[in-house]
């Protein structure tokens, strides 16, 4: 597949043309990739009302008793989707996963603490303290270069 980018001063909107002889399996998932946005906020739910929390807010995402919650500084909510469906709208430039049960905000993090045996200890606004399970480890030191 070739790729070639034309820089234009008058263009204000980037426009991706695709040229091809037919549709393919490979092209159908790069238009699907191209056309999905993440998330800039998400529908949360409390015991009574149904709240938006912008992502920009959201310290962590995290699943417990088989349920989804999303905190931030104003509380904890629950969301109807599951982690691994949220992992996918979310931008990846601004949350990383640390477990199997959670995601957390990027430019939420305080503190990483790398202990001896492997684990980080993770210290988010809000002075919540939470751990990258062993697993992740390898990819949240090469995230920050550590």
């Amino acid at each position: 597949m070739k790729f070639e980018v034309s820089i234009d001063p008058s263009c204000k909107e980037p426009k991706i043309i695709i040229i091809t002889d037919k549709m393919s399996d490979e092209i159908n998932v790069i238009m699907e990739r191209l056309s999905e946005t993440p998330t800039d906020s998400l529908a949360v739910f409390s015991e009574r009302e149904v709240g938006i929390v912008e992502c920009k807010e959201i310290i962590r995402i995290y699943a417990e008793k088989q349920k989804v919650f999303v905190q931030t500084l104003q509380g904890i909510y629950s969301v109807r989707a599951r982690l691994y469906e949220l992992e996918e709208k979310l931008d990846s430039q601004l949350f990383v996963r640390i477990s199997n049960s959670e995601i957390v905000n990027k430019k939420k993090i305080k503190s990483m603490d790398i202990s001896i045996t492997g684990t980080i200890g993770v210290l988010l606004k809000g002075d919540i303290q939470t751990y990258a399970s062993r697993r992740y480890v390898s990819k949240i030191k090469k995230l920050f270069g550590i």
